[in-house]
């Protein structure tokens, strides 16, 4: 399978999972969708993911890397710019916007390069 195909393949998956649990009216979906969505518009997060993407870029474990920047960027988001705890769902959020904005920066990388 090649990388573009893997890459359409989470893509679509992900879409789907997000469209039942709307559909379905899913709350827990809904609002950790919600969540991921807005903070996506951060600017804090959104350039700390593009950085390490292109800082990252070729590495053989790249997307562990990546996972490792994500974590690290939430949590130091949470508690160095933001200034108190937050729970684990948040983190979390914080975490898979950093890596869907990682992964769509390189999904449309490929896309170009193709």
């Amino acid at each position: 399978m090649s990388k573009t195909k893997s890459y359409f393949t989470i893509l679509a998956a992900a879409v789907i999972i997000v469209a039942v649990g709307y559909i379905m009216n899913i709350a827990s979906i809904k609002s950790f969708t919600a969540q991921c969505l807005g903070f996506a518009g951060q600017n804090v997060l959104s350039v700390s993911a593009a950085v390490c993407a292109f800082i990252f870029l070729g590495n053989k474990n790249y997307w562990l890397i990546i996972l490792g920047c994500a974590i690290a960027a939430a949590i130091i988001i949470q508690f160095l710019i933001i200034g108190h705890g937050a729970g684990i769902i948040t983190l979390a959020a914080r975490t898979v916007t950093f890596l869907a904005i990682v992964f769509l920066m390189n999904f449309v990388k490929l896309l170009i390069n193709k």
